[in-house]
């Protein structure tokens, strides 16, 4: 009995570790994303005359998939997917660890 109070003390101090950490990439993905959303902006207002020009949406997407398919756009895409992913392993992590605790007290109580 005392150890699994020893193992419920312990997880629930990796909780708020796990919340720092799930803290952390949500503000990474959310750079990212603004970092991505700056870049399409401006390459679109750089490029406003031509795709003003453009005489239809089909030339005007296809300009704009060219305009965005550069090795910077491309950096930003990975970092966003790789934030994305790195946040809901940390969410999943959050959700691992308060799972454990329930059980521990719930086996505690028994």
């Amino acid at each position: 009995m005392g150890e699994t109070r020893l193992e419920t003390g312990k997880l629930a101090r990796e909780i708020p570790a796990a919340y720092e950490r799930l803290g952390a990439t949500r503000r990474e993905l959310v750079a990212v994303t603004d970092a991505l959303s700056d870049y399409e902006r401006r390459a679109k207002v750089e490029n406003a005359d031509t795709l003003l020009e453009a005489k239809n949406e089909r030339t005007a997407a296809l300009y704009l998939e060219g305009i965005l398919d550069t090795p910077e756009h491309s950096e930003l895409l990975g970092a966003k997917r790789r934030a994305e992913l790195a946040h809901y392993e940390a969410r999943l992590g959050v959700e691992r660890l308060e799972l454990l605790v329930r059980l521990l007290e719930a086996s505690s109580r028994a």
